[in-house]
C-alpha cells in the first residue's frame, strides 16, 4: 500500500519543491495543469485564487495601517515622552509630573495598537476567507 499525504504535507512538499526549482515562477497555465493532475477543477482553482487575492489585499491593507500607526502615533508618542521627561528633569526634578501625560497618552496608543494588531491576526489567520 502506498503512502498517502495530508493536505498540509502536500503543501509543504510542493513549497519545498518550488524553492528548489531554478525558476520558482509558475505560470497560470502550469498552475492549472498541476491542479488538474491532482483532481482540482478549473472552477475550484479560480475560486481559490480569488480567495487568495482577497486575503492578499487584506494583508496589504493591514500592513499599511500598521505603518501609518507607527509613523503617526507611536513615534510621536515616544519623541514627546522623551521630551517631557527631559523637560521635567530640567525644571522640577523632585516632582516627576511627566509620568501622568505619558501614561495617559500611552494608554490610548496601547489600546489602538492592540486593536490594530489583534484585528490583523484575525484576518490573516482566517483560512480561505472564513472568519
Amino acid at each position: 500500500m502506498s503512502k498517502r499525504y495530508s493536505n498540509e504535507e502536500v503543501q509543504e512538499i510542493l513549497r519545498e519543491a518550488t524553492m528548489m526549482q531554478k525558476d520558482p515562477e509558475i505560470s497560470p497555465e502550469q498552475l492549472l495543469e498541476i491542479a488538474s493532475e491532482v483532481g482540482i477543477s478549473a472552477q475550484t482553482l479560480q475560486k481559490a485564487e480569488q480567495s487568495w487575492l482577497e486575503r492578499q489585499k487584506v494583508t496589504q491593507k493591514q500592513a499599511k495601517k500598521r505603518r501609518k500607526f507607527i509613523r503617526f502615533n507611536l513615534i510621536p508618542y515616544l519623541v514627546v515622552s522623551v521630551f517631557l521627561v527631559l523637560l521635567n528633569l530640567a525644571t522640577t526634578p523632585r516632582d516627576f509630573w511627566s509620568i501622568y501625560p505619558i501614561l495617559g497618552w500611552g494608554l490610548g496608543v496601547a489600546i489602538e495598537g492592540s486593536c490594530l494588531y489583534s484585528q490583523g491576526k484575525q484576518n490573516i489567520n482566517a483560512p480561505f476567507g472564513l472568519k
